[in-house]
């Protein structure tokens, strides 16, 4: 296929994906609106589907036409994939990687921290929840009027976080010593910048979260016509005698086959998550014939009353935990407190939520109680309908905050990495078309942002590591968005000026893999663990990997 030819039908299939888009819309709209059940099911199963409506109606538009050729539908299929995969490798490449770094800010969020509060950690009920909140409102009198966000602490996080909006609405956390309360540390670790960049790619949010959840179902649509890149691939997989291939192309062949389940999955949630701002009015204005605070409470449990300014007595935590309710009760009697949210401390309007978490996907429930110490509100998730059940459960699978913790992280960081990969190998695929058109300066360029990129990512998360083994940068939230922002921009600029860059960038990657153990040894005095002894065995096999090197050229 020449050049001209995909330059000119690439707004078509813009187009039909447009086209597919509001189609879906519509067809969420009429199941909002026609679901035989409650306003919050019909909400619920219409937003779960509204992704996936898209996704195979836009695949539909694409591979479907009148008095088509045989064959022709796989290969326009094929063109999408192409065409929008190698627009999209560098996006899925940050974003998968980005998501690999969230995953390791709350694995690692005990050790990121230098000084952690000595001795065991108490019970909840023992925590000093409500001399913190006190304390809190006594420097902070404002907060009276605003939402606090209070984490008890657990064994993974041996301290009492509280996070609140500060004066310019920015968050501020703060961290106290689960048997004294008194105050440990402010700010959050290095590793925010790339939970965030994952997020709302460090911009306002609503901007953010929709660019992020457009740029889901476009990888939605790349992962499902990646099963038409081959007539018979998933048979040469494991066939013995295969044709003759790259290998970089049997590499992505495999690497897609066992990581799609979980990039669908991703794709899909991420897309749903990040969409609201389409979402909530197609589902909202069907179900609940736009009344959006009755579809956030049903849904959400977010009960926002207007504030009433009259000074009532502060709010009880440890007499509002012990309370509980009898629909917790019932079906999450093993279930932990996750947090409470604070809402109007001290006034006629306030409230306090109570989130509790269990291991398993559906283990969650909420109460909340108004500043009278009344129940306004007791759900548990065993209890909700499908349709509630399996939005809660999309965003549960989505950030991975189920089951045994430790596998389930792993889990995710190895799927993430794999993908990652996935998206290296496709772009090296298609820079190697353009070279074999004859687009050898394309090519080239191609090769460069991947190389700057796969290894800036892992280059800027590795320098926000040696900073969480500095105490007195471990919580420098400002200092580590810009040593997050120059590695990286550096990374780029080098692999784009010079030819050697990717043989510097991966030896400066071994460098700072193996000094994070060494300047937490030295400058912290922190005794080398679990994570030191992996990150000098990454050092140690990506020295093996250039010594032998396995990626195509």
């Amino acid at each position: 296929m020449s050049e001209a030819p995909r330059k000119s039908g690439a707004p078509a299939q813009f187009g039909l994906v447009m086209l597919a888009g509001v189609g879906a819309a519509l067809l969420t709209w009429a199941l909002a609106r026609a679901w035989p059940d409650l306003p919050v099911e019909r909400a619920t199963v219409a937003s779960v589907a509204f992704i996936p409506i898209w996704t195979l109606l836009a695949l539909a538009l694409v591979a479907l036409r009148r008095r088509a050729p045989p064959g022709s539908g796989r290969r326009r299929l094929f063109a999408v994939h192409r065409g929008l995969g190698g627009a999209l490798a560098l996006a899925a490449m940050l974003i998968f990687g980005s998501g690999v770094g969230a995953v390791l800010d709350r694995a690692l969020a005990r050790w990121q921290v230098v000084h952690a509060p000595a001795g065991d950690v108490p019970e909840v009920a023992a925590q000093p929840l409500d001399a913190v909140l006190s304390g809190l409102l006594a420097a902070h009198p404002d907060l009276v009027r605003s939402e606090l966000s209070i984490h008890p602490a657990g064994p993974d996080h041996p301290w009492i976080e509280v996070v609140y909006f500060g004066p310019t609405r920015e968050p501020v956390r703060v961290d106290f010593d689960p048997t004294s309360g008194a105050r440990v540390a402010e700010g959050r670790g290095p590793l925010w910048v790339v939970r965030d960049l994952h997020r709302h790619l460090l911009t306002q949010p609503l901007l953010g979260e929709t660019l992020l959840g457009l740029l889901g179902v476009a990888l939605a649509l790349i992962l499902c016509t990646g099963l038409a890149t081959r007539r018979d691939w998933l048979r040469n997989l494991v066939r013995r005698r295969r044709p003759a291939q790259p290998l970089a192309m049997r590499m992505h062949q495999w690497v897609g086959f066992f990581t799609l389940p979980a990039a669908l999955l991703w794709a899909w949630t991420g897309a749903l998550l990040g969409l609201t701002l389409i979402v909530v009015p197609i589902v909202g204005g069907a179900a609940y014939g736009g009344d959006r605070t009755a579809l956030m409470r049903d849904v959400l449990a977010t009960d926002r009353p207007p504030l009433v300014d009259t000074a009532v007595d502060r709010p009880d935590l440890q007499r509002a935990l012990a309370a509980r309710c009898p629909g917790v009760d019932a079906h999450l009697e093993g279930a932990e407190v996750h947090q409470l949210r604070v809402r109007h401390p001290g006034l006629a309007s306030g409230t306090v939520r109570v989130d509790l978490e269990g291991d398993g996907l559906l283990e969650r429930g909420s109460f909340t109680r108004g500043a009278d110490g009344a129940l306004r509100d007791c759900r548990a998730l065993p209890a909700a309908g499908p349709g509630l059940q399996a939005f809660m459960a999309a965003i549960v699978l989505h950030y991975g905050e189920w089951g045994p913790a430790w596998l389930v992280d792993l889990a995710y960081v190895l799927l993430g990495a794999g993908l990652v990969a996935l998206s290296w190998l496709g772009g090296a695929l298609l820079a190697r078309r353009r070279e074999r058109d004859g687009e050898a300066r394309s090519a080239e360029r191609l090769r460069r942002w991947l190389s700057g990129l796969g290894y800036g990512l892992p280059l800027a998360i590795t320098a926000l590591l040696l900073l969480s083994r500095v105490p007195a940068l471990a919580r420098a939230e400002g200092l580590a968005l810009r040593v997050f922002v120059a590695v990286l921009v550096l990374a780029l600029l080098l692999a784009r000026t010079f030819s050697r860059a990717p043989a510097l960038l991966h030896g400066a990657l071994v460098v700072l893999l193996a000094a994070v153990p060494i300047a937490g040894w030295l400058v912290a005095g922190v005794v080398p663990g679990p994570v030191e002894a992996v990150l000098v065995v990454l050092a140690v096999a990506l020295v093996g990997l250039r010594r032998r090197p396995v990626a195509p050229t």
